[in-house]
């Protein structure tokens, strides 16, 4: 299954560069799902820990997504 969109957007970095942000979703197996935040525009974390920053409505697009998609129907908003 390939990823689904549940959020996107562009932030300011410097005077001349705009960094690009996509959330997305993948449906690992039927209880795992894996959260994807791609960041185009700049130089990658460099490290062992990675985070995940989700907004409010973006948390609502993966709970329907999760429920609607992967058929998760015990999962409440």
């Amino acid at each position: 299954m390939s990823a689904i969109m549940i959020g996107q957007d562009k932030f300011k970095i410097s005077e001349d560069e705009v960094a690009k942000r996509e959330l997305k979703v993948i449906k690992v197996s039927d209880d795992v799902i894996q959260v994807q935040e791609e960041i185009h525009g700049i130089i990658a974390l460099v490290g062992a820990t990675s985070t995940v920053n989700i907004k409010k409505e973006e948390l609502k697009n993966l709970i329907k997504v999760v429920k609607e998609e992967f058929g998760w129907t015990d999962i409440c908003e």
